[in-house]
């Protein structure tokens, strides 16, 4: 364990959102190059599967109304499950200004929150501010700290929603860089739960936010700050928003629990969700060079869940070695709690084996050459 890291008791802030009682993960904390802090949850198996090496650290980044206990929800729902069936270490961390990490606005993590020593990074966004926090600090930070204790070769990714964006920016600094610039290995991307056109409904419930922001005492979520966050949504919203429709086949425990983890989230970031991030995605995108894995509920609440929504959100990665998009039929906006959620998973996991096992041999200096090839067809 490196010097600035310690492992913690959780917070009140963390209990508040804490729904698994049998959890497998184990709360950190870190201290990054900026001296923020960031907390979170990783699951490192002791179990090899396969070949040791090359082996995908994967990690966690959750979107809007979330935490990183949202990859630990209960003992059905639960990253570790997973973790520990591919021998891969599994780590989520709370984002910037969510419970108790460290943000520019407000940083919960201080004696004097309401005075960040740190500022952002020059973005013009919130969105671009956090990508490129998390590209020079959380990344950096987060394979200094498990690389080498867990035997990874290199890092794969996994965002929703929110945080989607956010790793576009991250992943575009990082594609920019040369090799000898990098801090850290990016094997591949995996995203979900966004897109470019929005449902009619969530349209309206937006709107409803906006204009009927009250809320009593107890439907405010713990660390709520009026002042950076936008009012939350109401309970049968939340539970609509990452479940899908009543009727769907979703767990009905999920909707209890996602109504005790819900967490606050900052209203600049719905202001570049509908603004800023359309203008400028597609230069971010267009910077990409990594493989990405996409993924879009049928019945995601944000999203329309269409094959032409996902091609249209597929069409921007133009330099990317590889997308592979698809609508999960199905399946709600939080993909991995629906009906298909094993299967996603299942191919997570196994996308992130294949293409870091990939990186590898990308970087072998011996490699066969291939077979004769030729214009000849059969």
């Amino acid at each position: 364990m490196a010097p600035d890291t310690a492992f913690l008791t959780p917070s009140e802030l963390h209990d508040a959102v804490s729904t698994n009682t049998d959890s497998h993960f184990k709360p950190f904390r870190l201290k990054l190059a900026n001296g923020a802090t960031l907390t979170g949850l990783p699951h490192v198996s002791s179990r090899q599967t396969y070949n040791a090496n090359p082996r995908p650290l994967l990690i966690g980044i959750h979107g809007a109304t979330c935490s990183a206990y949202t990859y630990d929800l209960s003992p059905q729902y639960t990253g570790s499950t997973y973790s520990h069936m591919f021998g891969i270490p599994i780590i989520a961390f709370n984002r910037p200004h969510c419970l108790d990490s460290s943000g520019w606005l407000v940083d919960r993590s201080s004696q004097e929150p309401n005075k960040p020593a740190f500022n952002d990074e020059g973005g013009a966004s919130y969105f671009e501010n956090e990508g490129l926090w998390m590209h020079e600090y959380i990344l950096p930070a987060l394979w200094n700290e498990f690389d080498e204790s867990s035997g990874c070769t290199g890092i794969v990714t996994t965002s929703h929603f929110m945080a989607v964006p956010i790793t576009i920016v991250a992943a575009a600094a990082y594609c920019t860089q040369t090799v000898r610039e990098r801090q850290y290995p990016w094997n591949g991307m995996i995203l979900s739960g966004f897109s470019a056109q929005n449902t009619v409904h969530c349209g309206k419930v937006s709107a409803a936010l906006q204009t009927d922001p009250h809320r009593e005492p107890h439907e405010m979520p713990l660390g709520h700050d009026y002042r950076i966050h936008i009012p939350p949504f109401w309970p049968a919203d939340q539970a609509d928003l990452m479940l899908g429709p009543q009727g769907l086949g979703t767990d009905p425990n999920l909707r209890t629990l996602f109504q005790k983890s819900t967490t606050p989230f900052l209203t600049g970031k719905v202001s570049d969700l509908f603004g800023w991030w359309p203008q400028n995605s597609a230069q971010f995108k267009a910077s990409i060079i990594l493989p990405i894995l996409y993924g879009l509920g049928e019945y995601d609440w944000v999203w329309q869940g269409t094959k032409r929504n996902v091609e249209a959100f597929c069409a921007g990665f133009v330099n990317a070695e590889r997308v592979e998009g698809a609508c999960v039929e199905g399946s709600p906006h939080a993909i991995e709690l629906g009906a298909c959620g094993r299967g996603w998973w299942i191919r997570c996991c196994g996308w992130a084996l294949e293409v870091t096992a990939s990186a590898a041999m990308r970087a072998m200096r011996d490699k066969p050459a291939k077979f004769e090839q030729g214009e000849r067809t059969i």
